[in-house]
């Protein structure tokens, strides 16, 4: 399975989940990435047995996750602290509950740390249950809520 595939059964989700906010990838879209040679931000793929690497394309794939390293910004009201925050986690549908995503959390947050992360950060979407029970698995928990209204 490519990169681009992974990335769609993602967008279907969310699409599915909060179509105010997302709508499912169409074929000709590339699929995201970071800028090549950026130091604090990476996207690792996992191949039949959930090995974490580098991203390559070309070889069938069953999960992929992007991070970004983030320092907190200059404001006196805030704790200074470099975080990781996790942007996209995708594991193939076929794949789920094989230890995938765990090792590539596992792998992205030994990156993180080696870069002076100390905490990783990261966004479910409401209604994304089997990802919140995931997360909550590996330990993640509650920071904040996010609420939204229209304003028409």
């Amino acid at each position: 399975m490519a990169l681009q595939d992974l990335w769609r059964q993602s967008d279907e989700l969310h699409a599915a989940l909060a179509p105010g906010y997302f709508r499912a990838r169409g074929a000709a879209v590339a699929a995201p990435g970071h800028e090549a040679g950026d130091p604090h931000a990476i996207t690792m793929v996992a191949e039949g047995d959930g090995g974490a690497r580098s991203r390559s394309e070309g070889t069938p794939l069953t999960g992929a996750v992007m991070v970004r390293i983030y320092d907190t910004p200059a404001d006196p009201t805030m704790v200074p602290r470099r975080r990781a925050h996790v942007e996209a986690l995708v594991v193939d549908r076929d794949h789920r509950r094989a230890g995938v995503g765990t090792a590539l959390m596992s792998a992205v947050a030994a990156w993180a740390r080696e870069r002076g992360a100390v905490e990783m950060v990261l966004t479910v979407w409401a209604g994304n249950t089997a990802a919140e029970a995931f997360y909550q698995r590996l330990g993640y928990g509650l920071v904040s809520r996010a609420l939204a209204k229209p304003i028409r």
